[in-house]
């Protein structure tokens, strides 16, 4: 096997410290400090790697306060791939320093099973009901666990669910499809908004395709992002196993960072004889659902909305799987939807995942620079496709008073579909 030096060598010397890459990265705008930025990273990554002159033990900063929103890489002539050097970075990190036993009991035992993550989100309801994460903040007591307890403010009120199953009982039966979609709900939808899963459900119908609801486990993604790549592969190795089994055209998902992962499958698992080519299949059927019915026609037979609406890119479908007129397609084809282009609208929100639970500061000088440009639209709604931006975005309006609704694509949708004449 390579070392990390060996895997990483070319790549690192790719940067020409041009600084192009400053105009794109969140962290650097809203601090100034050269090492935060892509290029600050990448020197001090190659100072590690192929120089040895710093130890990769003393640059825990640098590689975890990476958005890794790949934001950089959208002016990098080179195109460094500054996320997957980040990636790389913690994988190697992990093996020096160890996880921990709460990274073990997340990636190795929760993730996986989708019935665990339910109990988990009902003991956090339990607290919402019992008004106990209310007491904990008026105590104090969410403090006590630095910026995680900042961020715990974050996480809305969890519905009441039944999770998964519920979420499969919602299927149905179309009468002549004309296409076959394999749902990928993710970890979020079914336990913390089961209603947006119910929309999205509701907008394939709409547009002809009949969807099933596998039993898919995570994407793999917060493993990656934590360097557990083995997590990662072993979740990746679940899901395309499942799929195996599926009659499907696509695996559709609205979340943006699952099909961003999903797609790497064939990369996650490239040097596997025995998954290498399951992989690859798998990632050519994945589409993000704003990518997904365009191409096969989105269904125009929609009720008016008479709101003014702005989008943010999620980092995973802008960046990461280059999606960006799709999203702007749908929202414009809805009768009486006003569009307004947001300035700096693929530029990260501070979300990436559970950032804010490590870099609670950070992420919100972040997310403060994006509500600026959010006020100066003027618009009523604010639409993504990633249910971090959504809660990171919602969060923002609240801190913010903006008088704005946050919502997903596919609930806009939904509202345009119901909206319909004749539509019962």
């Amino acid at each position: 096997m390579p070392t990390a030096a060996e895997e990483l060598a070319e790549t690192l010397k790719l940067c020409n410290k041009c600084g192009l890459c400053l105009a794109g990265c969140p962290i650097y705008k809203v601090t100034g400090i050269e090492w935060t930025s892509a290029r600050g990273r990448v020197a001090l990554l190659r100072s590690a790697f192929l120089d040895e002159r710093l130890a990769l033990t003393d640059l825990n900063d640098p590689i975890f306060n990476c958005l890794t929103c790949n934001g950089c890489t959208e002016h990098c002539p080179p195109g460094v791939p500054t996320g997957d050097i980040i990636f790389r970075a913690r994988q190697e990190l992990l093996q020096k320093k160890g996880d921990s036993w709460t990274q073990r009991l997340l990636f190795q035992k929760l993730l996986p099973n989708p019935e665990m993550i339910y109990k988990a989100s009902r003991l956090l309801r339990l607290a919402d009901v019992t008004g106990l994460r209310t007491l904990a903040r008026k105590t104090g007591l969410t403090r006590l666990v630095g910026d995680a307890g900042k961020a715990e403010a974050m996480v809305p009120r969890v519905p009441s669910s039944e999770g998964l199953k519920a979420i499969k009982r919602m299927v149905k039966k179309l009468d002549k499809p004309k296409h076959h979609a394999a749902y990928f709900v993710g970890c979020y939808a079914p336990n913390f908004a089961p209603e947006r899963a119910a929309a999205t459900i509701r907008v394939l119908n709409k547009n002809r395709v009949e969807v099933t609801v596998p039993d898919f486990v995570c994407c793999g993604l917060p493993a990656a992002g934590y360097g557990e790549m083995e997590s990662a592969r072993d979740l990746a190795k679940k899901n395309i196993e499942l799929a195996e089994k599926l009659k499907v055209d696509a695996v559709v998902t609205p979340c943006a960072s699952c099909s961003s992962f999903l797609k790497d499958y064939a990369k996650l698992l490239a040097d596997d004889p025995e998954w290498a080519d399951k992989a690859k299949d798998f990632a050519s059927k994945v589409r993000d659902i704003s990518e997904f019915l365009v191409d096969i026609g989105l269904n125009a037979e929609m009720g008016e909305l008479q709101k003014k609406v702005t989008f943010h890119d999620p980092c995973h479908l802008a960046h990461y799987q280059k999606i960006k007129d799709q999203p702007r397609t749908i929202l414009k084809s809805i009768p009486g939807v006003e569009f307004i282009e947001m300035g700096e609208a693929n530029m990260c929100c501070g979300a990436a995942g559970s950032y804010a639970f490590k870099n609670y500061d950070l992420s919100q000088k972040v997310l403060e620079r994006k509500m600026d440009n959010v006020a100066k639209t003027g618009a009523d709604t604010l639409v993504s496709s990633c249910p971090a931006c959504i809660m990171q975005l919602s969060y923002g309006v609240g801190q913010q008073k903006l008088p704005v609704s946050v919502l997903e694509i596919v609930e806009l949708l939904d509202e345009a579909y119901r909206n319909a004449k004749g539509n019962g």
